[in-house]
């Protein structure tokens, strides 16, 4: 009679599935869970706004993204729209899909080169975990709500295991998923593995047809919907903006992502150690990872140097470090692997534990009686915004309470950090830092708006949130005159701390940390 653990499903064992959901768990407990704001607020808004296009009528990011489509967020954003009357809960159901798919591609992907599971467990752990965010430019496997970079991480690891069993067409169907969902995701993967069978090729260790097939595949569905992007994207700007993009897109908004010398040193230097590793580790075991971490590394130095010193936007566009957060796995993969390989031939600590299964349903248990009960004496501040735990937030809390109490085509300015007000009061923005129109018509409009709130721009010293205690400095702040400025630029609320008390405008909403007043 078969046990519990013997049971497959879908061919994943039991304990398989269990563990993937035990490390969800724990990655809730630690790095919290976001609905409706932080990256969502690029993508549920958009949704919403699809659903119905009388919201946000005069919201900048909306209407700046809705100009072109298709749009980096239309394929994710139409997939959700079927179930936008159950966006929460559809939310969360894919969060836990999406990890859970991702953790059992990266346990596959890991025992092709660790036999002992629980070496292969660990290295997941260590990647997703303590090693968070050591990648170069702020890119990670996981991310503590649903978005399309969740989904389409969760298919390209899947694309990577099918690539190393020489399924290649199977393989290239993945990978321009993988892009409809997410461009960057899939596209720059995809670009390293093309050289690696280009290489193939040439070592005639491949057939040219094979290679032909595996590129086809993939430019007549996933290539012909980057054309239509990049013809989107190719708007002229306007003659005054041209010298600014680079300086406003890459160097002022989004330094983490692109600007080589804006990353922390010890997180670079840890990156490349464990690449150091990996190239080690897959010399004498795999051909083809081994050439993966060697064309990534040569891609970004490439790309390091066409931004970093040649300023080039349309390099700079292929954000090429998101090709860091897989050799960073790999790399952790290698260094447990010879670790593990050192041990084994002097004990026998590595068999399987019988109470394993036991052991992993515990530890769920464990950590979602600590997110229920006891999220706020943990060590560290997190969000948990798990349906009525989200109550809790003041910010969300009066966002709700402006939803029901302004017109629909209000138009806000609100503190700098803000992302809990367009999805949770539905209500338009002047202007927001972290949702940012990338059209080149729009950037230094864009720019321009953010001076006007924030007082910050491009000619700071500092850049991204860095500016954020500057920046909410200066808008809690803002004299009778500043304030009579954006009332005739029709900026009809502001919604500010309750400590910080407007020169202009009547409160008609309040809780016991923020204020609305109508100007």
């Amino acid at each position: 009679m078969k046990s519990v653990s013997d049971f497959r499903i879908l061919g994943f064992s039991f304990s398989q599935i269990l563990f993937a959901v035990f490390a969800w768990s724990l990655l809730i407990l630690r790095f919290g869970y976001r609905y409706g704001t932080g990256d969502q607020v690029e993508l549920l808004p958009y949704t919403l706004f699809l659903d119905n296009p009388l919201l946000y009528p005069h919201d900048f990011f909306i209407q700046g993204l809705h100009v072109s489509v298709p749009n980096e967020r239309t394929v994710m954003a139409n997939l959700l729209l079927p179930f936008v009357k159950w966006l929460e809960i559809t939310c969360f159901m894919l969060h836990l899909l999406t990890t859970v798919v991702l953790v059992l591609g990266l346990e596959k992907l890991a025992r092709r080169f660790v036999k002992n599971k629980y070496v292969a467990w660990l290295s997941i752990l260590i990647t997703l975990i303590p090693l968070n965010d050591f990648t170069l430019g702020n890119v990670e496997l996981y991310s503590d709500c649903f978005q399309a970079s969740a989904l389409a991480v969760a298919i390209v690891v899947w694309a990577l295991n099918l690539f190393l069993d020489k399924k290649y067409l199977a393989a290239s169907v993945l990978m321009s998923a993988a892009t409809f969902i997410q461009l960057l995701e899939g596209l720059d993967v995809m670009m390293v593995l093309c050289v690696i069978l280009f290489i193939a090729a040439i070592k005639r260790e491949v057939s040219w047809k094979t290679l032909l097939g595996f590129v086809s595949v993939y430019a007549f569905t996933a290539g012909i919907y980057l054309v239509f992007i990049f013809i989107q994207k190719s708007a002229p700007a306007p003659v005054f903006c041209e010298n600014d993009l680079f300086a406003i897109l890459f160097q002022f908004r989004h330094p983490h992502h692109f600007i080589f010398s804006a990353f922390p040193l010890s997180k670079t230097i840890i990156f490349f150690f464990l690449s150091a590793l990996s190239i080690l580790f897959f010399a004498l075991r795999s051909r083809q990872l081994l050439f993966f971490v060697l064309i990534g590394l040569a891609g970004i130095v490439v790309y390091a140097l066409s931004v970093d010193v040649l300023h080039s936007t349309f390099i700079g566009n292929f954000q090429f470090y998101k090709i860091t957060q897989w050799i960073k796995f790999l790399g952790v993969v290698a260094s447990l692997g010879l670790f593990a390989e050192i041990i084994e031939k002097h004990t026998a600590l590595w068999h399987t534990f019988k109470g394993e299964l036991y052991l992993l349903v515990l530890a769920t248990v464990a950590c979602w009686i600590l997110v229920l009960n006891f999220s706020t004496s943990l060590p560290y501040s997190v969000p948990f915004q798990l349906f009525g735990m989200k109550q809790s937030d003041d910010m969300i809390n009066i966002c709700q309470q402006i939803k029901q109490a302004t017109p629909t085509d209000a138009v806000f300015i609100q503190p700098f950090e803000n992302t809990e007000l367009k999805f949770y009061a539905q209500r338009s923005s002047y202007v927001e830092f972290k949702a940012n129109v990338r059209n080149k018509r729009f950037v230094c409009d864009w720019a321009r708006r953010i001076e006007q709130v924030y007082n910050v721009g491009p000619a700071d010293k500092e850049s991204g949130f860095m500016l954020q205690e500057r920046a909410d400095s200066f808008f809690y702040s803002q004299s009778f005159a500043e304030l009579t400025g954006f009332k005739n630029r029709e900026v009809t609320h502001l919604l500010t701390n309750k400590k910080m008390k407007p020169q202009l405008g009547s409160l008609i909403l309040s809780n016991s940390t923020y204020e609305v007043y109508k100007l």
